[in-house]
């Protein structure tokens, strides 16, 4: 199982077969998502003051679980809609740098396993937006990959959501060309792609082999329904494509989980392997889990702090 190179691109079709593609999630509702978890996670700073070649500022951070309890700042803690989640304050120097966001828009992402659930590419746009929007509000300019102008401005929100949501869908016949060209990216730009992550092999070391030259810092989110995560069938279940891959038929699925999950982390720890360099952050969120967590976890590491 682990020597396939397609394996997991055989598992993003329901066992029922295809079924139409859910309504994307509208405009106004991404953006007033964003802008609630934005906001949770910038519940610093406060008061920008110029100190230098950059700003200094009250920046709220989660804290570490090897970190001393005196450093939690219990009133910001106890403001978290998260009561796991604990915050340090502390004082920082911070030139802003542009962010650049990608979010894969291929089939697959449009994919759910039940119409409770939000689709995986509503939920990383939903994430990627979050953060881009808490370095819109931090002074910072976002931009995609492949476009030249960029966004700023606490208001570039909506017109940042427009143009990652008409990002046009791959062709799907030919994977090798999953990423855009990074060309223009500027050195010392953050970078942030989310995706599912679940290329095939020879894929993944093509698409990512660029980033393993960028010097600036890379956060990974990977984005998975709760079925692809878990695979919690049992019996002989028949898995159809969302792209052009061909079905496949598994008997007594029940025995293949621990194999499987043993292969997904497998898959996934390649992607923190790019590169000489510091790693590439790597997180992920499964749809039916909370997104903030996670979004703490990215947007400390892209602000410098991990």
């Amino acid at each position: 199982m682990a020597s396939s190179p397609s394996f997991f691109q055989r598992f993003f079709g329901t066992r029922k077969g295809r079924d139409a593609a859910p309504q994307p999630v509208s405009l106004p509702e991404l953006v007033l998502s964003a802008r609630g978890l934005a906001k949770q996670l910038r519940s610093g700073p406060h008061g920008n003051r110029r100190a230098g070649d950059g700003h200094e500022f009250w920046q709220f951070r989660p804290h570490q679980p090897t970190e001393p309890a005196s450093l939690i700042d219990w009133k910001q803690s106890a403001r978290s809609p998260e009561p796991n989640l604990l915050w340090v304050r502390e004082r920082e120097q911070h030139a802003p740098r542009p962010l650049f966001i990608w979010v894969d828009p291929s089939a697959s992402m449009r994919w759910r396993s039940a119409n409770s659930l939000p689709s995986k590419h509503d939920t990383a746009l939903a994430d990627a937006l979050a953060l881009g929007q808490a370095a819109l509000l931090g002074g910072e300019d976002v931009g995609i990959p492949g476009f030249r102008s960029r966004f700023s401005g606490h208001q570039a929100l909506p017109r940042l959501a427009h143009t990652l949501m008409q990002l046009p869908p791959r062709d799907d016949t030919g994977r090798d060309a999953v990423l855009p060209s990074l060309t223009a990216v500027p050195p010392h730009a953050a970078l942030l792609l989310v995706s599912d992550f679940l290329w095939k092999e020879a894929t993944m070391q093509h698409c990512l082999a660029p980033l393993a030259t960028h010097p600036g810092r890379i956060a990974l989110l990977a984005v998975l329904d709760p079925q692809e995560h878990r695979l919690p069938f049992s019996g002989s279940v028949q898995f159809t494509s969302c792209e052009a891959e061909p079905d496949l038929t598994l008997p007594a699925t029940e025995n293949l989980h621990e194999a499987y999950q043993a292969r997904l982390t497998e898959h996934f720890s390649q992607l923190e392997k790019i590169g000489k360099g510091q790693a590439p952050f790597f997180r992920l969120h499964v749809t039916d889990h909370p997104a903030l967590p996670v979004l703490a976890d990215c947007h400390t590491f892209l602000r410098g702090r991990a």
